[in-house]
């Protein structure tokens, strides 16, 4: 991927101006497959191993991965905590997969949050999701 670093101060800067910027190629990046080779890349783990520390459905786990299927926001929580991706990049990620981001007002995302934040691994965040009452991180296995 050859790409300037995303940079979100920077385009909300160009996004002020009169036109649209037209190098938006360079900022805007809604290519999943391309976002999770990158992120596979940097972290330097596998599919598979992600997929299962997730606790996600093996065939549906690389079909979102790949981009071929749409899921739902927490099969791509799930995903972000099983690579240990930081609240940034876990940002970036529900973004890239038009989820919508991780809100510290509401008491379910501040929970998920806090669990980013503090390096839980799935069945941790599971865990405290649960001690605090709230429905834990859907992986689809009550379907």
């Amino acid at each position: 991927m050859n790409r300037e670093q995303l940079d979100t101060h920077a385009m909300d800067e160009k996004l002020k101006g009169d036109v649209f910027p037209p190098e938006w190629d360079n900022f805007l990046d809604d290519d999943i497959r391309a976002f999770f080779d990158e992120l596979l890349k940097e972290t330097g783990q596998k599919k598979s191993e992600i997929i299962q520390k997730a606790n996600i459905p093996r065939t549906y786990g690389y079909q979102l991965m790949e981009g071929r299927r749409r899921g739902k926001r927490d099969y791509y929580i799930l995903i972000a905590v099983a690579m240990g991706l930081d609240l940034k990049k876990t940002q970036r990620m529900l973004a890239v997969t038009r989820c919508g981001g991780l809100h510290p007002l509401i008491k379910r995302d501040a929970s998920i949050i806090f669990s980013i934040n503090h390096n839980f691994d799935v069945m941790r965040t599971y865990e405290f999701m649960c001690k605090l009452g709230l429905d834990p991180l859907d992986d689809g296995t009550e379907e």
